[in-house]
């Protein structure tokens, strides 16, 4: 799996563009893209997380994960933020990044970070709702 869709590679050359991207960023930022989606599309069972902010810049914000074991890690393949006024926002392979966010690019520690185990159901039933 190495190609990636249109509507994907021009959402990285957009970025580029718009962030100056200096030679090769593009390329790499592509395989990073490639990266999350072959994890994502793969077979790997899933786990499913919830986590609060706790500190002054992030309190009032909930993020959920929904996650997989990559070399004994956890690592996110889709993630929600959703800020205190309620707006929610999707990042995954499709999406890794905007102005405002981006999908963690560090595993997750469940018991470290205080995070709670949340079902399929609850993560999908919000993951469909901001994406439409």
């Amino acid at each position: 799996m190495t190609d990636l869709p249109a509507d994907v590679r021009e959402y990285c050359r957009d970025l580029a563009r718009l962030r100056r991207w200096p030679p090769g960023t593009e390329s790499a930022f592509l395989e990073t893209v490639r990266w999350f989606r072959d994890i994502d599309e793969g077979p790997a069972s899933r786990s499913y997380y919830e986590g609060a902010g706790e500190d002054a810049d992030s309190e009032g914000t909930r993020w959920l994960w929904e996650t997989v074991i990559v070399a004994g890690e956890v690592i996110a393949v889709k993630q929600i933020e959703v800020s205190p006024d309620g707006m929610a926002r999707c990042y995954w392979w499709r999406h890794l990044e905007d102005e405002r966010g981006s999908l963690t690019d560090q595993a997750l520690d469940p018991d470290g970070w205080r995070l709670r185990a949340v079902g399929r159901d609850t993560f999908y039933e919000l993951w469909d709702g901001a994406r439409q």
